[in-house]
């Protein structure tokens, strides 16, 4: 079968040790999903200046889009303030996104970059997106998570 679809997709998803903690969560439908489509794996926060490994972050005030809107802030577990860098990673995303015009975007849920419907705001896991899954909202890129299914399938 031809691969007929590109696809963004978290590098963490695509088995690469990108998360905060160097870890990775391979995508159980990664092979198939390979089959299909050319799969681009992109980690908004390495776009965005941080590095392997790096202290854990979450939201203060709000999520990815109250941080878009300059009302809320993203924090590490230290109490250092990232918001520029998740800012950085956000605009990086979108340039990327921009430039391949991929068919889907694959993102990890609960990531404070990548989150689609839920991130950890102020310790507590609460509806809402990451800062890079803000950015595409105006795009009309469709975005999903590992937890969907893929359009396609």
């Amino acid at each position: 079968m031809a691969r007929s679809h590109l696809v963004l997709i978290s590098a963490c998803l695509a088995g690469l040790r990108t998360r905060y903690d160097g870890s990775s969560r391979p995508h159980p439908r990664l092979t198939a999903l390979a089959k299909q489509a050319i799969l681009v794996p992109v980690c908004p926060e390495i776009l965005g200046g941080m590095g392997i490994p790096r202290p854990a972050c979450r939201f203060q005030d709000g999520d990815g889009e109250m941080v878009v809107r300059g009302l809320a802030r993203v924090v590490d577990e230290n109490g250092s303030d990232r918001t520029s860098s998740f800012i950085r990673a956000g605009k990086e995303i979108r340039h990327v996104v921009k430039l391949i015009q991929p068919d889907l975007v694959i993102f990890k849920e609960g990531s404070p970059s990548c989150g689609l419907r839920r991130v950890d705001i102020e310790g507590r896991k609460t509806q809402g997106c990451g800062v890079a899954t803000a950015f595409l909202k105006d795009l009309a890129m469709p975005v999903v998570t590992e937890e969907d299914g893929i359009p396609w399938e």
